[in-house]
């Protein structure tokens, strides 16, 4: 009897364990990560994210906009001469500078590897090694975005990307209060003043966030496509960027004698993107103040140098927390 007794004590024992059991398992599994990347593959990480690995200058600079700074075990190569790293946080060029070196980033032993899309083929490799990598693609403007919010969900920063995305909101509205500029801007690559930024391209959203028609609307390819000389009359842009570091000059373009037509050369109108600590023309955070500085140039009575100025030491403050010297802005 008493054997009876204890069997069926021991059954209400094991019954009472196995809902336990089960709440264990879902509480594991809810903690889990499960993302898609910009290449449609579906990642799940079961543990908390505290080694991450940066293989572009592109994500690391978000990574610190975003908070992620001591989660970065490594980062890419090259990486030193990239001064907002310094004013940031000078630790991080004491990290492994690894690149997309699969045998280099292992070493770091990291849980989690962003990489961009140029570096696919190399997906099969990291995961021979059991390293999970997540693609991103911030190809256009909508790209971006989702690459901010796919970095914040797998490090934890979800609210400093809402913060980020609340600032670019703000700023756009500021700029949509100045109005519709019908000036036709041509932003030129850093090579040649014959390759420009199309519709296609991510920095085509400088100038539409800035309102301005893109004066290369007709022009396809999503890499700095070539055109020729004839093209460039036909297109006759209004105002013509060139990047800050680009191997010609406005001199050479202001007196070239087959451009003597062209508008820009009569109204003396190219400028020069600024570059302050970082290019504002690739898809990193700041890239916001590249359309805030071409809404100064088009509107400088209602949005004056010093508001633009303000901005610029304000963004760097709020999302990388330095006191930028305000005589590294330029007009």
């Amino acid at each position: 009897m008493k054997k009876r007794i204890i069997s069926i004590v021991c059954l209400f024992l094991l019954i009472s364990l196995l809902p336990g059991c089960s709440s264990d398992k879902e509480e594991e599994e809810s903690d889990a990560i499960i993302v898609n990347d910009q290449i449609g593959r579906q990642i799940t990480i079961k543990d908390q994210v505290k080694r991450v690995v940066s293989t572009s200058y592109i994500t690391t600079s978000t990574c610190l906009a975003l908070g992620v700074n001591d989660q970065l075990v490594g980062i890419e190569k090259n990486a030193s001469s990239r001064s907002i790293y310094q004013k940031t946080d000078p630790d991080l060029l004491e990290l492994p500078q690894v690149g997309c070196n699969v045998s280099l980033i292992a070493k770091t032993a990291p849980d989690v590897v962003f990489m961009m899309k140029e570096n696919k083929d190399l997906i099969e490799d990291f995961e021979e090694r059991h390293i999970k990598v997540i693609v991103v693609d911030p190809s256009s403007e909508k790209k971006y975005d989702a690459m901010v919010s796919l970095i914040a969900k797998v490090c934890g920063k979800q609210n400093n990307a809402k913060k980020l995305k609340n600032y670019y909101s703000t700023k756009k509205s500021k700029m949509n209060s100045l109005g519709t500029s019908n000036k036709h801007v041509y932003i030129a690559s850093k090579e040649s003043i014959y390759k420009p930024v199309t519709p296609s391209m991510f920095q085509s959203t400088i100038l539409t966030t800035a309102h301005v028609k893109n004066a290369a609307a007709s022009i396809k390819g999503v890499d700095y496509p070539t055109i020729a000389l004839e093209t460039l009359l036909t297109l006759n842009p209004d105002i013509v960027i060139m990047p800050r570091n680009a191997s010609y000059s406005k001199d050479s373009i202001y007196n070239y004698e087959f451009f003597s037509s062209l508008d820009i050369v009569k109204n003396k109108k190219i400028y020069i993107m600024p570059e302050v600590v970082e290019s504002w023309m690739d898809p990193v955070p700041s890239h916001i103040l590249a359309s805030l500085w071409l809404s100064y140039v088009l509107h400088p009575h209602d949005y004056t140098y010093e508001n633009y100025k303000k901005d610029v030491i304000d963004f760097y403050k709020e999302f990388y927390d330095f006191s930028l010297d305000e005589t590294l802005i330029t007009k």
